[in-house]
């Protein structure tokens, strides 16, 4: 599948005003891909967790600032703390997935991304008793060679995605993406995707910013 890709009628301009959006993910340390090689994952139910404290104190500054935000969580988090999803909701905040194991999908097979992001979005929308229709990729790991994900997210139910990258990265990125929401028509359905924030250098180059 290539990005057919077709601009949202409220997307961004050059020239236009945008409104921000913020978003969070909720993970814990020992989730990050950068200790993967370190931290095993049958192990992580032994260390201490820091997630629910530090999403407090989230929460904490978002209301202060009176900001709403989307807070990708994952859905082993979700199983474990279900508490905490509900006061993610009660303040007010949208909820939407972050995988359940957060594995990079360049790893897994398309059967194994689709048993994964199905048990996670279950898992958070048990916990919230609502529906969940965003997905963010651990590791912004949609690239071009796994743009099908965004076909198994669809069949799932799920209307929007936000794990495009549009820069150049050695683990993920597709560089020629928009920088902008944009449509993107899978097999099942057409899916958003908001890219993740990047400022424009030059005309030609993208930096991240998020």
């Amino acid at each position: 599948m290539s990005l057919g890709l077709s601009p949202e009628p409220n997307s961004r301009t050059e020239n236009s005003m945008f409104r921000d959006v913020i978003s969070v993910d909720v993970e814990d340390y020992f989730h990050a891909e950068s200790l993967a090689s370190i931290v095993k994952t049958a192990d992580w139910h032994t260390l201490p967790s820091r997630v629910e404290a530090n999403t407090d104190r989230i929460l904490e500054l978002f209301a202060e600032a009176q900001v709403h935000a989307t807070f990708f969580v994952l859905g082993w988090v979700a199983e474990r703390q279900p508490a905490l999803v509900r006061k993610i909701v009660a303040c007010g905040h949208e909820l939407a997935c972050h995988s359940y194991r957060h594995r990079l999908i360049y790893a897994l097979q398309t059967q194994e991304f689709r048993a994964d992001s199905q048990r996670a979005k279950e898992a958070i929308e048990q916990a919230a008793g609502q529906a969940v229709y965003g997905y963010r990729a651990p590791t912004f790991s949609i690239v071009t060679k796994t743009l099908w994900a965004l076909d198994i997210l669809a069949e799932l139910g799920f209307t929007y995605d936000s794990s495009v990258f549009p820069i150049h990265h050695d683990r993920y990125g597709i560089p020629q993406a928009p920088r902008f929401p944009f449509r993107v028509t899978t097999e099942v359905g057409s899916i958003v995707e908001y890219p993740m924030t990047t400022f424009r250098f030059w005309g030609t180059h993208n930096f991240p910013v998020a």
